[in-house]
């Protein structure tokens, strides 16, 4: 276990959400000083049967003044108007924000894209630039975030509630490139997590050109070359995980759109090797913070309520 110091910053920030209470916290580590959230639905009730979910983008999930574009999934507002009983509700969500240390969108956005990314996907990049780029800035020792989650959350989260953490009590959810992470975290460690939600699962990665020209254009149309890569790693490496569930979704329009073809792909493969999964399609739905909130309820009845 990592040694890592745990700095207290607010209790019971109640007023924070609409429905439940939130904790804020900062852990220190080798890795990154992260900001994390713990959000309970109900009233802090912790039990053997409490499941515990982590979640990618913490800054995005609550408070839309925390997200550089300001805005949120609006979570907690979610929750309440799904009018969960009382064992639906045993649940709790551990926010872990990202990269991102504020408004600077192109340095942040970058580190944010290179932390999230799959590296064990990097060796099936066929040899040239490309690879190389990937294994010089995306593979760094200060951006691996499933290390981060694995050496330092999860032992803090297991001292604060005097639990063992394992796929029967703990599952993963992010959206674009957050659930990418998500899917590389239950292939990478199947033993601790237990589903995954992968919401506009960001597939097709980025041309180097279009990072450089991203602040200026706004708009990137992938890379079959990246797709390619992360399609090969799941490929060879899926039957890591056994019975755990996995959620994928994405709309139809914006940067959404680029999603349906690779996702086909990895569907034939999660339906060659008998995988449990489901996947929906949301017409009209785009690439935004409130849109991957507005499905919540979608992620949760699928991995968490049924």
């Amino acid at each position: 276990m990592r040694i890592f110091l745990l700095l207290f910053i607010s209790l019971n920030s109640f007023s924070d959400v609409s429905f439940g209470e939130l904790e804020n916290f900062v852990i220190e580590s080798d890795y990154d000083t992260r900001k994390i959230q713990i959000y309970y639905p109900n009233n802090k009730t912790i039990d053997s049967d409490t499941l515990f979910i982590f979640m990618n983008d913490g800054e995005e999930l609550f408070n839309a003044a925390e997200s550089w574009h300001n805005m949120e999934w609006g979570i907690d507002e979610k929750i309440e108007q799904m009018n969960l009983n009382e064992n639906e509700l045993n649940f709790v969500i551990i926010g872990i924000h990202s990269a991102k240390k504020g408004n600077r969108f192109f340095v942040d956005e970058t580190k944010r894209y290179a932390e999230y990314f799959p590296k064990e996907s990097i060796p099936y990049f066929d040899s040239g630039f490309k690879k190389r780029r990937y294994q010089e800035w995306v593979n760094n020792n200060n951006l691996y975030y499933l290390e981060f989650l694995t050496e330092d959350v999860i032992p803090f989260v297991e001292e604060k509630f005097d639990i063992s953490l394992n796929n029967k009590n703990l599952g993963i959810i992010g959206a674009s490139m957050g659930g990418l992470a998500a899917l590389n975290a239950l292939i990478e460690y199947p033993d601790l997590f237990g589903f995954a939600g992968c919401i506009s699962t960001h597939w097709v990665g980025i041309k180097p050109l279009e990072y450089v020209l991203l602040p200026l254009v706004g708009k990137i149309d992938g890379d079959d070359d990246t797709a390619n890569a992360i399609i090969s790693y799941i490929e060879d490496n899926i039957a890591n995980i056994d019975n755990q569930k996995i959620y994928f979704d994405h709309g139809t329009i914006g940067l959404d759109s680029l999603y349906s073809t690779p996702q086909r792909r990895v569907n034939k493969i999660l339906d060659s090797k008998s995988k449990d999964y489901k996947y929906l399609v949301f017409d009209g739905y785009d690439h935004y913070a409130p849109e991957f909130g507005s499905r919540f309820d979608s992620v949760l009845e699928y991995l968490v309520i049924n």
